[in-house]
């Protein structure tokens, strides 16, 4: 049996790269043994593994890139090569950068899986170098829109045949949480990582020019993060608190969607995000801007939710109010199938399973 290990920084986080890791290492376990090799431990696992999965803990304490690529260094390669790796998944740029080296000095085949778009951080001049390592030494690339694999082989000018396009999907878990879609809901939501690239200042800003003029409605922010104080004091400071509500974290909170009337994502960058596969497939009405990768890959301007041109709050404000004063449309949106089917699971797993069978035999 093919052993597969993934490197993810730290398993107990709340995010999406940590639950894309853990979905698709409990499909994968069926039919390989299966190894998540945490690089910086904090604590249990955010999101349920199967018991088949072994975790592996990687040196922890070290907050700096420099102490932690020296403290796993020599341990992951003696792991890789004890219990005879075929192959890695590199589960983002950082676990990339901290393990990658050790590519040279083990036999297994190394997969490099960016997580975000190569151009929403090309200015960075520090991750973008970190993507270039990652991809040069990689023997394969996953990436998750057809955007960003353009962008690589443009970019960097890798071989096409080393990049690839592989979606995340939607779990039966989530689809298992569908209900009717509630037209009485006067509640809208958004979910995810408290962090400057989500954009929560912009959704304050928006919600400071759309609930005052709709008492009846609230917005409600799932999620923690760096930023949550500051966030949680610009709400006060506009007077918002009695409307936009900060719940923070909560365990799937897919399955609060349903209570819903739409879902919105005011994100500077994403890659493919999950909150919106899981908002399409509960029939959850979207609105996004529309940023250099993720939400225009699932939205349908016009038929099952609203992509604004990216950073315009007016915009925003107004097609959030379009929303709350038209039920019909709400109701039309949420009925629209589009390109749910393209994210079943059944058939982005089988991409994977070619991906490690192929490479295996290389």
């Amino acid at each position: 049996m093919k052993r597969i290990c993934f490197v993810d920084f730290s398993m107990s986080v709340t995010g999406g790269v940590e639950q894309v890791t853990a979905s698709l290492a409990n499909e994968l376990c069926k039919y390989y043994k299966v190894f998540i090799y945490e690089i910086n431990p904090e604590g249990e696992p955010a999101y349920s593994l199967d018991s088949r999965i072994h975790i592996v803990k990687g040196q922890s304490g070290n907050t700096r890139l420099r102490e932690m690529i020296m403290g796993n260094f020599c341990q992951f390669i003696h792991f890789v090569n004890a219990f005879q790796i075929d192959m890695i998944l590199l589960m983002g740029n950082y676990p990339a950068l901290v393990v990658s080296p050790s590519r040279f000095f083990t036999k297994a085949k190394y997969v490099f899986c960016d997580h975000g778009g190569l151009m929403n951080e090309w200015e960075k001049k520090d991750i973008t170098a970190i993507r270039f390592w990652a991809a040069v030494t990689a023997h394969k690339i996953v990436v998750l829109t057809k955007k960003t694999r353009k962008d690589y082989i443009k970019r960097f000018h890798i071989k096409p045949g080393k990049v690839q396009c592989i979606y995340n999907w939607i779990s039966e878990e989530v689809l298992c949480a569908k209900r009717p879609y509630d037209i009485q809901s006067h509640k809208i939501i958004s979910v995810g990582r408290f962090g400057r690239e989500k954009g929560y200042d912009m959704l304050v800003q928006t919600a400071k020019k759309v609930l005052p003029r709709h008492p009846h409605w609230q917005w409600h922010v799932y999620g923690t993060g760096e930023v949550f104080d500051e966030i949680s004091a610009a709400v006060e400071e506009c007077g918002l608190s009695g409307q936009l509500i900060l719940k923070g974290n909560v365990k799937n909170a897919y399955r609060l969607y349903p209570e819903y009337a739409f879902f919105v994502l005011p994100s500077y960058r994403e890659g493919l995000p999950l909150v919106l596969l899981e908002a399409m497939a509960l029939g959850l009405p979207m609105i996004s801007f529309d940023i250099e990768t993720g939400p225009n890959e699932i939205i349908e301007d016009g038929k099952n939710g609203y992509l604004i041109p990216p950073y315009n709050l007016e915009n925003m404000a107004d097609r959030i109010e379009e929303l709350m004063s038209n039920e019909e449309k709400r109701i039309r949106f949420s009925e629209h199938q589009g390109k749910k089917g393209k994210f079943g699971k059944e058939a982005i797993l089988k991409q994977w399973i070619n991906l490690i069978e192929g490479l295996y035999e290389k």
